[in-house]
């Protein structure tokens, strides 16, 4: 069995103007070469919303029995899983035993039988079917654990402090996807699982793809070769992470997802790897105002390295974010392609987030002008993606220069299905703060970023510290 192979690199532009208290850096992590075979376990969990809502239209229990069978006929024999009902309860609908099965001809088909007779009456507490898919999960220990929730509701059922502290004891155990379907579901429930369950997650406009999504889903997480990757960061004493974002394939803040193991080292867990998988994560610093620049040399800002994981080889060596403090003006202007590429992609999504939430408002006007700025940054990206979401919501008059309608037939869902992308990347709450020695944070009076001591603009808006406040 060939073991798969952990990479990690840098990228940056290291070089810096004088007065530069910041760095951005895109640390890639790729692995390659692994196998799937017999002799790795995979775990599978199916959460189904049986609530009452589930019901109107009648299609969409359907259409969800029908997704879970596209499910359980993939399962290759030797998997193990289980199907949950999900109401205000979690009842595991099979096996009949509260556990896992193991995947065969035989179990594939009681499987397919027990999903026939799901009905829907209940309500909806997300947490408790998430609880129900750790606790099932504990049982394998060492297998590759994958889960899909799917919903149409809010969590109404649960308060939003008791999901999270749910999420927060699942984190690391497994990933899951996560899917709406219908226009009553609540997008930051559905981000915010994703988000620490490292998971994908997306909205259903039409209910029958819900079945070929499923199959796809469940597909992907079969390719999985490693349980989980952690990246380890470690700042120096003038340093401080300011944030860190997973900004491909899937966008979410992490920053507060970050475990403080030493002093000044941070542990990420980057969820389960496939065997041929590439992830990348926008780093951004924030230097002690008081820092002597170091001209002609660099100077190591910080350092990344992948924590050794069982059954894998990885690069052992710990790779440096460095700085080099020049007087040549034109070197510190010089912007990364990859992090130019993702802050497009980050103005990208802050477009198709304003154009949602006018949308809801029922500013049309609004919404046209932040999705007509959209379809402009995603036809210059040619981001087919974006722009198909987005011929759902508005007819585009003129591409390149943002010009758009709003569709007389669209939809609370088909809306839903534009943002949710957009929702993925906003910026987590602000984590606890880890001042420098001796000097306390300023805090911004405009916006919610914390500036080091010292600091004469905010590095969140740019706010000189001082100004009035309009």
């Amino acid at each position: 069995m060939t073991q798969p192979s952990l990479g990690i690199e840098v990228h940056q532009n290291k070089f810096l103007a004088e007065g530069d208290r910041s760095m951005t850096a895109i640390v890639r992590v790729v692995s390659r070469g692994g196998e799937v075979t017999a002799a790795r376990t995979a775990a599978e969990v199916l959460m189904i919303d049986c609530s009452s809502s589930m019901r109107f239209p009648s299609t969409k229990i359907g259409e969800a029995r029908r997704a879970a069978a596209a499910a359980i006929d993939v399962l290759p024999d030797g998997v193990r899983f289980a199907v949950v009902q999900g109401t205000e309860h979690a009842t595991v609908v099979y096996p009949a035993e509260d556990g896992l099965v193991t995947a065969s001809e035989h179990t594939r088909a009681e499987a397919r039988a027990a999903v026939e007779r799901l009905v829907a009456v209940g309500g909806t507490a997300m947490g408790a079917w998430l609880t129900k898919a750790r606790d099932l999960f504990e049982r394998e220990p060492d297998a590759v654990r994958h889960a899909i929730l799917l919903t149409d509701g809010r969590n109404d059922s649960q308060t939003r402090a008791a999901l999270m502290t749910v999420l927060n004891s699942c984190e690391g155990r497994f990933v899951c996807d996560a899917r709406g379907i219908g226009d009553g579901w609540e997008p930051a429930e559905l981000t915010q699982i994703g988000r620490v369950l490292r998971g994908n997650v997306d909205s259903v406009v039409e209910d029958d793809r819900l079945a070929d999504d499923f199959r796809q889903l469940v597909e992907s997480a079969l390719t999985k070769v490693l349980p989980e990757v952690r990246l380890r960061i470690g700042t120096m004493p003038f340093s401080r992470l300011r944030s860190v974002k997973q900004v491909f394939p899937d966008e979410y803040d992490l920053t507060d997802r970050c475990e403080e193991v030493a002093v000044r080292e941070l542990e990420l867990s980057l969820g389960s790897f496939a065997n041929e998988e590439t992830r990348d994560y926008q780093l951004i610093l924030d230097l002690d105002p008081d820092l002597e620049p170091s001209h002609g040399q660099d100077r190591q800002l910080a350092w990344t390295e992948l924590v050794p994981v069982p059954g894998a080889t990885a690069d052992e060596d710990a790779l440096p974010i460095a700085g080099r403090w020049t007087h040549d003006p034109i070197p510190p202007t010089l912007v990364h392609p990859m992090v130019s590429k993702y802050a497009a992609q980050a103005d990208l999504g802050e477009m198709l987030t304003a154009g949602g939430d006018a949308y809801a408002a029922g500013d049309q006007a609004e919404a046209e002008r932040y999705w007509g700025r959209a379809v402009a940054l995603a036809t210059a990206a040619s981001d087919d993606e974006t722009l198909s979401r987005l011929s759902g919501v508005v007819e585009i008059v003129d591409a390149e220069k943002g010009v758009v309608r709003l569709r007389s037939d669209a939809t609370r869902s088909h809306a839903l299905h534009v943002v949710i992308p957009s929702r993925v990347s906003e910026i987590a709450r602000p984590q606890e703060d880890r001042p420098m020695p001796d000097a306390s944070p300023i805090a911004c009076t405009t916006c919610p970023a914390l500036s080091p001591a010292g600091a004469n603009f905010c590095v969140g808006c740019g706010r000189p510290f001082g100004e009035a406040v309009s």
